[in-house]
Parts: structure tokens; sequence; C-alpha cells
């Protein structure tokens, strides 16, 4: 890491673009005046008073009164200590605010028809978790790689599975099948029922519920992103939901442990 990236990292953490130089400088005089502050953080000096001023309301600036006034950083550890509740209580709190908001202002059409996308197999296997959470009877789960099993795809296929939903983890992969055998329900998919779509996998939710996550060029590679939609109680869930189901698992059953 470098200064710019460190002040970016402050700036991250809630202080300013000037407030995170005069810190900065700080730590590297150990103490100093307006001036010398100026000198070392790239900060005009009719900046740094009021930038050092906010630092001690911080709690991470200590003022000596002398003329001319000279300031000093508090300890590393105190400082982390500081900057990481102020960020905790600001996330609660905004969060907070978030939730007695949520809802309030929902169209008359609730966007009924609403088909969704996520963008990276980060985000979508944090969605496709989410949308198993809300399974009443029945989880079907079709990923092409291993790293599609995930500890937060694991995790929630293991806590829906404990809640007495039915869970089947289907692949043509035979590493991804083998990665869950006797914790799921699997099913082999044969090569002829493995669309060559560039598909990366499948969620299927009770009826009404799917996912469907594809890689943005053919094949799998590093460089590759994976993108889905999804969508849940509605007509086109329902209906592509119940085309995919039919294609991967008939007729091969429910699956087996």
């Amino acid at each position: 890491m470098d200064e710019e990236e460190a002040i970016d990292g402050l700036k991250r953490l809630g202080l300013t673009a000037y407030e995170a130089r005069v810190f900065l400088g700080l730590q590297k005089l150990g103490n100093g005046t307006a001036s010398e502050v100026s000198d070392v953080a790239d900060v005009p000096r009719s900046q740094v008073y009021g930038a050092a001023d906010s630092l001690e309301a911080r709690g991470l600036v200590e003022t000596q009164q002398s003329t001319p006034t000279v300031y000093r950083p508090v300890s590393l550890d105190r400082a982390r200590t500081r900057l990481l509740d102020q960020l905790a209580e600001t996330g609660a709190e905004t969060f907070d605010y978030l939730d007695t908001v949520q809802g309030t202002k929902v169209p008359d059409d609730e966007r009924s028809e609403a088909i969704w996308l996520v963008h990276g197999s980060e985000s979508i296997s944090s969605r496709a978790a989410e949308l198993v959470a809300d399974g009443d009877n029945q989880v079907f789960y079709a990923p092409s790689e291993v790293a599609m099993l995930d500890e937060t795809a694991l995790d929630a296929l293991e806590a829906a599975d404990e809640a007495g939903v039915s869970i089947v983890v289907a692949s043509a992969n035979p590493a991804v099948r083998e990665a869950v055998a006797g914790r799921f329900s699997t099913i082999e998919i044969p090569p002829e029922r493995d669309p060559d779509v560039g598909s990366a996998r499948v969620l299927l939710v009770d009826e009404d519920t799917m996912l469907l996550g594809v890689y943005s060029e053919a094949g799998v590679a590093e460089d590759v992103e994976e993108v889905a939609f999804w969508s849940s109680e509605t007509t086109f869930a329902a209906v592509l939901g119940g085309f995919l189901r039919e294609w991967f698992t008939e007729p091969f059953g429910a699956g087996e442990r």
C-alpha cells in the first residue's frame, strides 16, 4: 500500500481528504504546528486548522495550547478503535433508518412481474442463499462448478435441509456431485441434457422462484464474469422454472443420497 491508498483507506473510514492527509502527516511528524503539517501533508496551512479541530473532535488528535499551537496524534491503537467504532455506529444507525423506510413507497403494481439481474459470482451466491432461505418445500440447485458450492451456498442449503426442505443438487460435473455426496440428494445430468450455452448454475425454489446464471462469455476462465437473472412469485418464474425443472430432472427421478 502506498500513501495515496492509505489516504483513500482513511477516507473510507469516514475522514475527509484534508483530515486524512493531516492525520497521516502527524503520523510522520509525531507532533507539529500547522505550518509543519502543511509542509509534509500537502494541505494548505489555512485548511490544517479546521482539519485538526475536526480530528480532535473525533478523538484522534490532541492539541497543545501554545504559540503556535502544536498538534499530536493519539496512539494508533486508540485511533483504530475510535475509527472502527465510529464506522460501526454510523453503519448501524444507517441500516436502522433504512429498515424503518423499507417498503414505505412501494408502487401500486409492486413490480409483480419483475426480473432482476445480478453481476458477479459472490453476489449471485448471496442472492441464491436468500432465495433458498425463503423455500418451503423443495430446492433444486444445479451448479456447473465446485466453486459454486461455496460457504454461502452450502450454509443456506444445509439450513434449509435442517428445516425440512427437500434439497436436490444436480450437475453434469462429477466433482460437484462428489462434493455434496451423502449430504444432499444428487442427480447426474447426462451430457445430452447439459445445455452447452455457457450456463453456470440453475436454482429452483418451490414452484415460483428461479435463478439462472450464465457466463458473460462461453467457457470458464478467471476473467469471465458470471451474470444471473432471477425472479420470484411471478408468472415468468413459474413457467421458466417448470420448464427447467422438467428439462434437468426428467426422467431421472428425485435424486439419490
